[in-house]
């Protein structure tokens, strides 16, 4: 096609169209192209991880005398554009672009511009002689400025070379990135530092995203307070990532066991405790979900350890956290504790033991002298300890003396009968001995059924009775 005729296609032609050599260099173009891709080499408006398949379609293009078509991203933040290329002549080839806006990258945009737009932050920028093209943000007015406020001053003047702001500023347009923290009683500020590169890698200026944290002040003192209590406090807290790495280790007890941070952090406790199978079973089910404590001794202490396993707002585990307190005196004392009441059980059981003795008054025959009162507690000890002596004796006659007992009511009615009748099931008579009269008449009016359990008058009949002695002599 003569140059003429191109010149009129170039100009009448609404899509972006450009003439390009087989390079990559733009020969001619048209106001559509230079507005939705714009001017210079292809490969200067190509994103540079687009630039070597876009060579690759030039080439294919040129040699297969045909269409070819790729999407690329253009250098322009959130385009992409398909280019089609076609072989013009021996030397050349057209191309044409369709252009639209990357709908990710806008709804990223979109999310962003709304955040910032509440949030408490500065977003500026300066080109690479330090005039400022850009300042915008509601965290302007912590500074006392206002959006726009600082647009064409110049950062080098306004911050003086012995500055912090003037050295990362120049280190930036030096191609360095920066996210620097500035804590003051007063303020709390994370600064991010970026250099504005052109499609050649050229620095031609920076832009930074000021973020002010002056709620969040407050409470790095309140941590900052919290960390020195712990520092004091005699126990030790530690965490550690989903992988067993110790993220944290403080607290006064590490000290005092000889153990410092710099011991622990970063390093992987499982691996560390590898010698403790104890200890490396414990972290193992904090990590699997399990909320635990447990007591381990290490060298002369007895530590207690409260596993919490720490979870992800989805409920996934993504680490532990762990208190560890000294718990040898506490041990010693609820040792001293536990010996005091088996001391006091003990005695309560030799008490109980005299209060109703077992005596083997005579060959197969056994006495129980029942004394006070006959609650359930003392009727089932007597009862239990009655009929292992029935066994171990083989005894045949069982005499429940109640010469002691001064009253009774139908709960201790019921006892004597149930005691009677269990010893009757081991081939052992029960005989009830020294009912008083006042008994006897509670006895009546309680209508406690003894049909079944023989009674006598006094523990000497009783004996005589099941001794074979004969009946006592009548007064």
């Amino acid at each position: 096609m003569d140059l003429p005729a191109a010149e009129t296609l170039l100009r009448g032609c609404p899509t972006p169209l450009a003439r390009v050599s087989l390079s990559g260099e733009t020969l001619a173009t048209n106001a559509a192209w230079d507005a939705r891709v714009g001017s210079g080499a292809i490969e200067a408006r190509v994103h540079e991880q687009d630039r070597a398949a876009l060579a690759e379609a030039r080439r294919v293009a040129f040699g297969a005398e045909a269409t070819r078509s790729l999407d690329v991203r253009l250098a322009r933040e959130g385009e992409r554009a398909r280019i089609s290329f076609w072989r013009a002549d021996e030397q050349s080839l057209w191309a044409s672009a369709e252009v639209t806006r990357d709908e990710h990258e806008e709804r990223k945009a979109r999310i962003l511009l709304d955040c910032f737009r509440v949030m408490d932050a500065i977003v500026w920028s300066c080109d690479v002689e330090g005039n400022i093209l850009l300042s915008d943000g509601n965290g302007l007015a912590h500074l006392g400025l206002v959006s726009g406020q600082s647009v064409g001053m110049n950062v080098f003047q306004l911050y003086p070379p012995d500055t912090a702001v003037h050295t990362i500023v120049e280190r930036t347009l030096a191609g360095e990135t920066f996210c620097q923290e500035d804590v003051t009683e007063t303020a709390h500020w994370l600064n991010v530092y970026t250099p504005i590169v052109d499609a050649s890698g050229a620095v031609k200026g920076l832009q930074s995203l000021s973020v002010s944290f002056g709620e969040a002040l407050q409470l790095a003192k309140k941590s900052k307070a919290l960390a020195e209590c712990v520092d004091r406090l005699p126990l030790t807290l530690f965490a550690l990532d989903k992988d067993g790495t110790c993220t944290l280790f403080a607290g006064a007890l590490g000290r005092r066991m000889g153990r410092a941070a710099s011991d622990l952090v970063g390093k992987n406790l499982l691996e560390f405790y590898r010698d403790r199978e104890d200890i490396v079973s414990d972290m193992r089910r904090a990590l699997a979900g399990e909320e635990h404590v447990v007591v381990r001794p290490i060298r002369d202490i007895q530590l207690r350890m409260r596993y919490v396993p720490v979870r992800d707002p989805f409920g996934n585990v993504i680490g532990v956290c762990a208190a560890t307190e000294d718990a040898t005196e506490q041990m010693r004392f609820e040792a001293k504790i536990q010996e005091q009441l088996d001391l006091i059980a003990s005695q309560k059981q030799a008490i109980a033991e005299l209060g109703t003795p077992i005596i083997e008054v005579w060959q197969d025959i056994l006495a129980v002298p029942v004394v006070g009162t006959l609650d359930a507690a003392r009727a089932e000890q007597m009862l239990g300890a009655l009929l292992e002596a029935v066994v171990e004796k083989q005894a045949s006659f069982a005499l429940i003396d109640l010469t002691g007992v001064e009253k009774v009511d139908t709960d201790t009615a019921e006892h004597l009968v149930r005691v009677a009748s269990a010893v009757r099931l081991l081939g052992c008579e029960g005989v009830i001995t020294g009912i008083r009269p006042s008994v006897a008449k509670t006895l009546v009016g309680l209508d406690v059924n003894l049909t079944q359990t023989r009674t006598l008058r006094s523990l000497k009949d009783a004996l005589r009775s099941c001794a074979g002695l004969g009946a006592p002599p009548k007064r």
